[in-house]
């Protein structure tokens, strides 16, 4: 059921070969069926991300579902500074993600890679703090 409901939801969102805003069709649907549709949305993700697991957590790992927002990163691409205040996190679906901090010299150096289904700015966000990479 939830599988047809979803085959409309993408329906709507691409009908007369326009891309609608999700946010916009999402509003419309009841709270149940909008909520359905993110955690479909987020399985895939959930599955690599093991702090989103459903198991002994499973209220946290679906609520944090239904607020995961796609975002897509090139080759290269800054995603944030080291020392700014961040008020999100990131979930890696697939790729991998230096992270660079700044050395004494003021260089940058690659601190870690770190690959599908890790995460990172959750310190800068849990903890209201500057990023500390």
């Amino acid at each position: 059921e939830t599988r047809e409901k979803v085959k409309e939801y993408f329906y709507l969102q691409y009908s007369n070969g326009k891309l609608h805003k999700e946010s916009e069709i999402l509003d419309f649907l009841s709270p149940i069926l909008r909520r359905e549709i993110k955690e479909h949305n987020t399985e895939d993700i959930r599955r690599k991300v093991p702090l989103l697991r459903v198991g002994d957590h499973s209220d946290f790992a679906m609520d944090v579902s239904c607020v995961i927002e796609s975002t897509m990163v090139f080759e290269n691409e800054t995603i944030f500074r080291e020392k700014t205040t961040g008020d999100e996190m990131y979930f890696i679906h697939s790729g991998v993600v230096e992270i660079v901090v700044s050395t004494p010299s003021n260089e940058r150096a690659t601190y870690l890679a770190i690959g599908d289904g890790c995460y990172f700015g959750d310190v800068s966000l849990l903890l209201g703090i500057q990023r500390t990479a």
